[in-house]
Order: C-alpha cells, then structure tokens, then sequence
C-alpha cells in the first residue's frame, strides 16, 4: 500500500511566503558559488539542488490535513483539510474525471482544519463517483452540510453530484473495507479526536493527529501505547514543542519527543511528526525533527524507532513482502540513505542507481546507509554495498540489524565498511 501526505499543517493554512524563499534562494546560490557549480551546466545544476538540504530545496508545506492509503483496489483518504483540494485535482486525472471514481472518507473530528477542503474537492461533484464517509462522531454529515450552507459559500451539498455513503461508527470499532482493517482510539482533543490504525496484512500505519497528553505515567500511556503498538509508522500530532505543551494544557496537541517515548515503548518502527503549527518556518519544524532524533539517541544509541517529519507531496510504499526501497534524507548536515526490505539481487540495481546519484550530487562528502530498516541482506545485496564504496568519497554504515551482520561476517567482508553503531557515532 502507498501513503502520501497532501496537507500536514494544523489550525490554518500556512502558505511559504516570500521572506524565506528569498532566503532559500540566497542559500542555494552561495552553496553554489561554494562549490563552484557550473550554472551553465542544466544537468549539473539538477543534479546540485537535488543534493541541497530538504529546507533549502523544497518546503514543508502549508495545507492542513489530508492524507491518503491506497492499494490497487482501495482508495482511503483521511480527512478533508485544505490538502484535499490538490488531492482533488490528482483524482481528476484518474477515473474520477469520468465518474468511475470510488474511495473511503475517514474523519478524526471536524474542526476547522480537518474539514475546510471538502467544498474544493473536485471529485465531489462529478455524478457517478461514490463515497462511503466513515466518523464516530455523529453530527460530521450536518458539519459538511452546514459548511457549505449558501451564506458562506456557493454551492450547496445538496447539489454534489457524487453519491455519498454515511457510517457513523462506534468508538474502538473496526471497519473492514477489502484488505484493510481500521480500527480507532478516542484522543485527547477538544471536542475529541479519534486516531485510526490501519492494518493490511503485516503492514499497519497510525494516524494519531490532534491528541494531548496531559498525564505521561504509563497508566495513562497504556492505551494509547497498545494500540500504536508494532506499527511501521506512528503519524503524530507535534504541533507543539515539550514546553508548549505543557504551558497550552487543554489545547489538545503534543510535541515530537513526547511522541518519541510513546513510539519506544510502543516499538513503533518509524515516528512521523505531523500537525506542524503555522507560525513554523521549515527550519523550525526541521529543528524539532532534530531535537527529536537527538533525544531517542540518549535512550539508545541504536536508534530503533527512525523519525521523519511530514511534509506535502512525502510518498511511502508499504509492502510487506519485503519489497527493497531507499530513501534519501539530510540529517544533521549528513547525507543519508535510508535502506528498507529486502536487499538481494533484485534490489541491487535499484541501490546502485542511488549510491551513484547521491555520489556524485555530493562529491567529497560522507555518505552514511542507515539499515535499521533492512529485513535481510543477500551475498549480492553484499556485492553491490562493496561496489558502492568506488562511487562515494567515504561510505558509513549504521544501524545495521543482528541478522545483516552475520551475513556480512560469514562473507567476511565486515572489516571492509566503516560501521558505526548509530548515526551520532560518525565523524562529522
């Protein structure tokens, strides 16, 4: 299954305005003049940007939220915040356009935020589409309704042309819709929020946005911490910082380290932050991802639970076949790539393809491969990392599971690597 973030902001949009992009504009061309980049060169150049750092080269975001799971037969979105507009535009390049179009409409609550995207949404209109909307709140139908009400916007709900299916839910209740399985848990939120858990046979994503935690002893956590507990990703609401949210009681939102000891002892393997407030440039919301990964490496220096921020546009293919994937990330002024699955004969040109991209994006730089996401590596997976190491200035490892040591011990290559125990541990 693929996730895909179309809005990750909370409260209100917050679209990038023109002081910072001068400021990337600025960066970029020193790094230019820096490195002595041949603007004449467009492939040169392409090949620069996409080396500079996430802050620098693209942008968080500024829609609130809107998120999608989709497989080849099902298409779920969760809520309808100001994301759901490009969304919309997406599915009309799909059989949506036609009135073919068939997806589920999951709402955690219906504040303003999560709701405000639906009387934009395109595909709304088209007859022939089908919606089944599925809220533990009762009132989310007379809320879409309501929103659209003619003293506040043009067209009415009554006049959507798509067919729309009510489900009003009961909390903790799950809800099969083909190979998916998705539960929920009351948040703690004003009005309450529900947060959802996703299961596709041994692939689970939760999206536990707009939730307080206002007592942190583990009677308080246990539920929470069940029920995200093994899952591969934990969406979470960090639109606060720790102090935030201690002196914002009652707001009903949370900060990224309190995310961080959840997802440990929930053995969450990756913590998405989500929700980022408004007021948050990219390099405050990139510093919270920081700070955050600073904190779990005081817990364990291994750094089992990966941490990302969410951010529009961000895909993430879930497969829990073990299919191979790199994701390429700048942590703390170190480029990284993030390996997933299986990495055997048949994910060796994929890696290859990667190391020689990020190679020679980032000539005389270290390159550190995190594989705290590998499942098991092949005497090929092993070729290909020696091969790697002729198309990068210096190669670190890190993170590397018990199961892929061994295979590079009995192929006696491990003195062959620069491996370091976590990603605080490489020499900057």
């Amino acid at each position: 299954m693929k996730l895909k973030f179309w809005g990750v902001r909370g409260s209100i949009p917050s679209p990038i305005q023109s002081q910072p992009i001068s400021q990337k504009i600025v960066a970029a061309l020193t790094e230019a003049g820096r490195t002595g980049v041949n603007l004449q060169n467009k492939e040169a150049v392409e090949a620069f940007v996409a080396g500079l750092p996430f802050t620098v080269n693209s942008t968080i975001g500024g829609n609130t939220t809107c998120l999608t799971l989709e497989s080849t037969d099902q298409l779920i979105i969760f809520d309808a915040g100001s994301g759901m507009r490009e969304l919309g535009r997406y599915l009309m390049t799909r059989e949506f356009a036609e009135g073919k179009g068939r997806a589920a409409i999951f709402f955690t609550h219906t504040h303003w935020d999560h709701i405000q995207g639906f009387p934009f949404f395109v595909p709304a209109f088209i007859p022939g589409n089908e919606f089944d909307v599925y809220h533990v709140h009762p009132y989310v139908p007379d809320v879409l309704n309501d929103q659209m009400d003619s003293r506040v916007f043009p067209a009415q709900f009554a006049a959507l042309g798509a067919t729309f299916r009510f489900h009003k839910m009961d909390v903790g209740e799950t809800v099969s819709l083909g190979a998916f399985s998705i539960s929920n848990i009351e948040l703690q939120h004003p009005g309450k929020a529900y947060a959802y858990r996703v299961e596709k046979g041994e692939d689970v994503v939760v999206l536990a946005t707009d939730g307080e935690y206002k007592r942190l002893d583990h009677p308080s956590l246990k539920q929470y911490i069940d029920f995200y507990r093994d899952a591969d990703m934990l969406i979470f609401d960090a639109q606060f910082s720790v102090r935030e949210s201690f002196i914002k009681e009652d707001w009903g939102h949370s900060s990224g380290l309190i995310g961080a000891d959840i997802a440990r002892a929930a053995k969450v393997k990756r913590l998405v932050l989500f929700h980022h407030d408004p007021t948050s440039t990219d390099d405050e919301i990139m510093a919270a991802l920081q700070q955050t990964r600073e904190y779990l490496t005081h817990h364990d220096r291994r750094g089992p639970v990966m941490v990302d921020v969410a951010r529009e546009g961000w895909e993430v293919v879930f497969n829990s076949a073990g299919d191979f994937q790199v994701e390429e990330a700048n942590v703390d002024g170190l480029i990284c790539l993030h390996l997933f699955g299986q990495f055997d004969a048949r994910a060796t040109e994929t890696f290859m393809r990667s190391i020689v991209r990020v190679g020679q994006a980032h000539q005389n730089e270290t390159i550190v491969l995190n594989m705290a996401g590998l499942q098991e590596i092949s005497v090929a997976g092993v070729r290909a990392l020696l091969e790697a190491r002729g198309d990068v200035y210096n190669l670190a490892i890190v993170n590397v599971p018990p199961n892929v040591y061994r295979v590079m011990e009995l192929s006696g290559t491990v003195d062959f690597f620069a491996i370091y125990p976590g990603l605080s541990d490489v020499p900057h």
